[in-house]
């Protein structure tokens, strides 16, 4: 009985010597210790481009009727600009967000005049990648 009594107290000690040994679980980090967003090799950004070029010069030609030169400037100009804001909005409260937002909208139109793009062009290639995202969606759901 001695023995049995002994080796009871002797493994509850093990036991909750372990379990105080591991600490807390950490839970989700705080916003501002939050990785940065990833950051990609000039080679994977090429390789990016080259894909989202395949993907939609066909769809802005088409449908924005755009010239091949203008549509790969515009998914140029939307890669460079989704990039800015992978690394500027993680962290921001709602309101600096959609500031930031803003003016990200505001640098990326001043970019579309810079191609040329005329204002009915802008709302075209708008209102083309706003139907890609409905498909986009469609084919999700499915």
């Amino acid at each position: 009985m001695k023995k049995l009594l002994f080796l009871s107290l002797i493994s509850g000690a093990l036991i909750s010597t372990t379990i105080s040994a591991q600490g807390p679980v950490a839970s989700k980090q705080p916003t501002a210790q939050q990785p940065a967003a990833p950051q990609f090799t000039a080679e994977q950004k090429a390789n990016m481009i080259k894909e989202a070029k395949e993907k939609q010069k066909p769809m802005l030609v088409e449908k924005a009727g755009l010239t091949d030169a203008q549509a790969e400037r515009v998914i140029e100009i939307n890669f460079e600009i989704r990039q800015q804001a992978a690394t500027i909005l993680p962290g921001l409260n709602d309101a600096d967000r959609t500031a930031k937002l803003g003016e990200l909208k505001a640098a990326k139109e001043k970019k579309y005049s810079e191609i040329p793009l005329t204002a009915d062009q802008t709302k075209a290639v708008y209102a083309a990648y706003e139907e890609m995202g409905k498909s986009m969606q469609k084919k999700e759901g499915n």
